[in-house]
């Protein structure tokens, strides 16, 4: 299998279209081999089913140009264990991303703090030609990650403007979380004022490049030369 240039992680389907949708299919459209991984299919989500977020996680990837994979970890239950480590290294290796992309390290969501630690080692460990999990070895070149609600300043912010109906349809996509649907139970991110914060946070980041709209990503310092390469990429 040929090696990803970008690789984006959600603990859930809809993770990575709520905050890089706009990168993914930029990636795309550029003619980048970009694909979303996300750890576990959402079944313990308070609206949808397993089949339903499925059905919306792989209609919003071909919106966006994409390829998708969806792992069997227990929505909510899943852990920083060896097995579960293992799961994720075996998937570094075999799609053997360049850039990847992990959720916020403190958001307010328990999964999406463990995401980031489950596979931020994962990354690490899968680069050991010695650790004893199956395929060649691999470690992607450079790590980054999305902010939460109450992020601060970015590190990068990318120029989104260009696919940003785009990526808004993908996010749309994904109707049984985001829809305000009085037959169905209320939750924090299908009150319309969720999708409202996204579009929010996007124009406040287009404001610090003067453009209309623009996604951010947060790194260690300094700053991955892989990483710079691939955004320029994207331009």
């Amino acid at each position: 299998m040929n090696a990803l240039d970008l690789l984006v992680v959600g603990a859930h389907p809809d993770d990575g279209e709520v905050h890089v949708g706009g990168i993914l299919a930029l990636a795309a459209r550029r003619g980048l081999s970009a694909a979303i991984l996300d750890l576990t299919a959402g079944e313990l989500g308070t609206r949808g089913d397993a089949a339903t977020r499925h059905a919306e996680a792989m209609e919003a990837a071909r919106i966006l140009g994409v390829r998708r994979i969806i792992m069997d970890l227990p929505d909510a239950r899943f852990e920083e264990t060896e097995p579960h480590r293992i799961q994720v290294m075996k998937m570094l290796r075999s799609l053997r991303p360049t850039v990847l992309i992990l959720p916020d390290p403190d958001d307010r969501h328990p999964d999406h703090r463990r995401a980031f630690r489950l596979v931020k080692e994962a990354a690490y460990y899968s680069g050991l030609r010695n650790y004893p999990c199956p395929g060649e070895p691999w470690r992607p070149a450079a790590l980054a990650w999305v902010g939460g609600e109450n992020p601060g300043r970015p590190d990068l912010v990318v120029d989104v403007s260009a696919v940003w109906e785009q990526r808004m349809a993908a996010f749309d996509a994904f109707g049984s979380q985001f829809t305000a649907d009085p037959s169905q139970p209320p939750t924090r991110i299908s009150d319309p004022a969720f999708r409202r914060g996204v579009e929010g946070r996007a124009m406040h980041w287009g404001s610090l490049i003067r453009v209309a709209w623009a996604e951010a990503l947060w790194a260690d310092s300094p700053v991955p030369r892989e990483l710079t390469q691939l955004l320029a990429r994207l331009s």
